[in-house]
């Protein structure tokens, strides 16, 4: 058996009993043990030999064995027995070598080797707490010792002086190395196994929440359909409440699915670039409160929006991200509202900045948890479920585009969330479309070809389509769609990024590469809503990205914006 496997072997003494946490700690002890007993072996020799003081060779040799004996403890599978007696030999043999010694010795420094040997090898915060006290105590001992000199150290001569300290002083500082290293690959391991984490619940969320989207597609593009019935037609208004219900909780689901997207985002330290555009903000207001009212519906909730003057009708800002902060805002005054009562949003003008104010009738927030509102996962108990991820992604997404948010709340009136941003104008002011909810732009005559393998998300965003008045095709791969799109000549080409064979992005690709299609809108529509999708079928030629599920709201107003009129 050579050295290295001597070594192994050792410091591998009594972990085959033990879970894996536990063994990690047992190695860690065993390694300090052997490379203590090998310092006190060496040192106490070169100090025996260089000053001729059995003072110090024989405890330099006692403190050895006991370290041999702390091996023995892990062979006999005593590991936290073994984990006290290596503290409490160090401690004690720091106070024995600065009483016969002195100042000669630097052992104070042995103070960061006993910090991080009690954070590495106990597993337990008591363990650990005691361990530093004492270590704090045995140094405050030394230093005592020192200026009060109640054990006077040994005499010696200036050479055997300058011997002492050059041997003890290269084993202190050894030992604090071999700590800090010990330590700090420590750091390393869990840092690696933390990011193996987080890569693999990224790729699970993102993965999951594919599966999600494709089914709640075709729920949330039934009750869209439904509500649209309802609203027009007279026979359909027995069911009302019941299509109003399906529609708010498939919105209630979709608002979760991309909050629990947005956090994971923000957990993996994904960049979140902004997407500054100019658009409407009285428009986006407006129809925040039309979506969001079907929801307070279902308390007896009234959403009131008041815009003031001064306020520009046109800004440039990040759209998407401003939505979701609206969204979660909102939904969280819904949740905590007062049942019949009112939930208001107040946008105003406050100099170079603007700022609106989202102001519930509910219970309030007691003082002392208005810090921890924006802390994930820290859901209120009310009638709507919530994963509590709401606010902490407003606040990022708030911080992100440049402003704060702030909240005021008054025990048993309510709270008011407000949130303040930098003011931006467009050159040339956004006019707004003015069509409600339920009205939609007709594109009677025009081709519109979907490629998707899912039948369902076919059926769905064909029927959309042919609301708008569309001539449909449907496809179920890339290649076929590229076929039905030289014999049929779509004006609009719908495309999933997830497909066997030919994917999304590569068959946007090909059709980009034909002159017949070149300038033809490509819109990209896909149950992934991570930024790195949607960024590579807009490199890949896309017009524009619409994540699954579909909102038929949003269709339109892309349509209108890719379509002449």
């Amino acid at each position: 058996m050579d050295t290295r496997q001597l070594f192994h072997h050792v410091v591998n003494a009594g972990t085959s009993r033990q879970e894996e946490a536990q063994a990690k700690v047992t190695r860690m002890v065993n390694t300090f043990s052997v490379i203590t007993t090998t310092l006190c072996l060496l040192f106490g020799a070169l100090i025996y030999w260089g000053t001729g003081k059995i003072e110090l060779l024989i405890p330099a040799y006692i403190e050895a064995a006991l370290f041999i004996g702390v091996l023995l403890l892990n062979i006999a599978n005593k590991p936290v027995l073994a984990s006290i007696s290596f503290v409490a030999i160090n401690n004690v043999a720091i106070v024995y070598f600065s009483g016969v010694m002195g100042m000669l010795t630097e052992v104070h420094l042995l103070f960061l080797f006993l910090l991080g040997a009690s954070l590495m090898i106990f597993r337990t915060r008591a363990l650990v707490i005691a361990s530093i006290v004492v270590a704090v105590l045995s140094v405050i001992a030394c230093e005592i010792n020192y200026y009060m000199n109640v054990v006077p150290p040994m005499a010696m001569g200036h050479e055997q002086q300058f011997i002492i300290r050059w041997i003890t002083l290269p084993a202190i500082l050894l030992l604090d190395v071999a700590t800090v290293f010990l330590y700090v690959r420590r750091l390393k391991t869990l840092n690696n196994k933390l990011v193996k984490a987080t890569d693999e619940k990224t790729i699970f969320v993102r993965e999951t929440s594919h599966e999600i989207r494709n089914p709640l597609n075709a729920i949330y593009g039934i009750s869209q359909d439904l509500l649209m019935k309802v609203h027009k037609e007279e026979r359909y208004a027995d069911i009302r409440p019941e299509v109003e219900h399906l529609y708010s909780a498939t919105h209630n689901v979709l608002q979760i699915i991309n909050n629990v997207l947005a956090i994971s985002r923000i957990e993996g330290g994904a960049s979140h670039d902004l997407h500054p555009e100019a658009f409407n903000i009285r428009e986006l207001i407006t129809d925040k409160v039309i979506v969001y009212q079907y929801i307070a519906d279902l308390r007896g909730i009234r959403i009131k929006a008041d815009i003031r003057e001064g306020m520009p009708a046109s800004i440039v800002a990040d759209k998407g991200k401003l939505t979701q902060v609206l969204n979660n805002l909102l939904f969280n005054a819904i949740k905590f509202t007062r049942t019949n009562s009112v939930v208001s949003i107040t946008v105003l003008r406050d100099g170079d900045l603007w700022q609106f104010h989202v102001k519930d009738q509910g219970p309030g927030i007691p003082e002392q948890e208005l810090l921890s509102v924006f802390m994930p996962f820290k859901a209120g108990k009310s009638e709507f479920e919530g994963t509590g991820l709401g606010l902490p992604i407003t606040k990022k997404y708030v911080e992100l585009m440049g402003g704060k948010i702030t909240v005021n709340s008054v025990l048993h009136e309510g709270a008011t969330f407000v949130v303040q941003l930098p003011l931006a104008e467009p050159e040339k002011p956004v006019v707004a479309k003015g069509a409600s909810f339920m009205e939609l732009t007709l594109h009677k005559g025009l081709k519109g070809l979907v490629i998707d393998d899912s039948e369902m998300s076919q059926l769905v965003l064909a029927n959309f389509l042919r609301k708008l008045g569309f001539n449909t095709l449907v496809a179920g791969s890339g290649v076929e769609g590229i076929n039905k799109a030289m014999d049929e000549k779509p004006d609009v080409i719908f495309i999933d990024s997830y497909m066997p064979g030919l994917s999304g992005s590569d068959t946007i690709k090909r059709f980009r590469e034909i002159p017949a299609f070149k300038d033809i809108p490509v819109i990209a529509v896909s149950g992934d809503a991570f930024q790195e999708s949607i960024d590579d079928m807009l490199g890949a030629g896309a017009s524009e990205y619409i994540s699954k599920p579909i909102d038929l709201r949003l269709l339109n107003s892309t349509l209108n914006k890719l379509l002449p009129q």
